[in-house]
């Protein structure tokens, strides 16, 4: 059986167009096919996120032997992976998780009621993702990004929380790296482990943008 790519996992989950909800029901690409949620009948596949997040994932991918994204993937028995992959495989993985932000942050400053120009400006003049999350997160959706991630956990019955904690441990080794030039804040462990963590990075976003986004009925 061929390996599924990141970008066929992350084309798995599909939006309703009714209510929002973003599930990897892949009858929601037959035309009359009813959500499960709302009811109503399916206009076609839409598909949650776009082609550039899957691109992302699937350039990590090429660097280093995957297992298959769709079941929560652990190390497996490979060699490290030369420096200059662990590298690009550590920029690569934080800006994933930069985008799957940005993923979630637009449609909470689109719905806030707020002029364009202040949406726009919420949008760029925050710069670094710590400030998305400590300062318009919680004006955006009434809730702390530890509660937030707590909340997602207990609905999809898995704990985010680890992938959290690495993520933000990554994102210090990759400023490291680029502010410091310090080639050995990128260890073979760290760079095998964002593999660990890719599918419930992306397995996070959607619970949050299924709590804070979609429409209730």
């Amino acid at each position: 059986m061929i390996r599924e790519t990141w970008t066929d996992f992350l084309h798995g989950y599909y939006i309703c167009q009714s209510c929002e909800i973003v599930d990897r029901d892949k009858d929601r690409t037959l035309v009359g096919h009813t959500c499960t949620r709302c009811g109503t009948p399916s206009s076609g596949g839409y598909t949650f996120f776009d082609l550039t997040v899957g691109i992302i994932a699937d350039l990590i991918a090429e660097l280093y032997p995957l297992p298959n994204p769709d079941s929560l993937p652990s190390i497996g028995p490979f060699s490290d992976p030369p420096v200059s992959h662990r590298l690009a495989i550590l920029i690569f993985f934080c800006t994933l998780g930069e985008m799957l932000l940005q993923h979630l942050l637009e449609p909470c400053v689109f719905r806030s009621g707020l002029s364009p120009k202040i949406q726009k400006s919420l949008l760029q003049d925050i710069l670094h993702p710590l400030d998305h999350i400590e300062q318009l997160f919680p004006i955006l959706t009434g809730a702390t990004w530890q509660q937030a991630v707590i909340a997602a956990s207990k609905r999809a019955k898995s704990d985010f929380r680890p992938t959290v904690v690495f993520y933000n441990k990554a994102s210090k080794g990759r400023n490291q790296l680029l502010h410091l030039g310090n080639k050995m804040a990128v260890s073979p462990k760290l760079a095998k482990q964002c593999f660990t963590h890719m599918a419930p990075l992306i397995k996070l976003f959607v619970e949050l943008y299924n709590i804070y986004i979609v429409k209730p009925l």
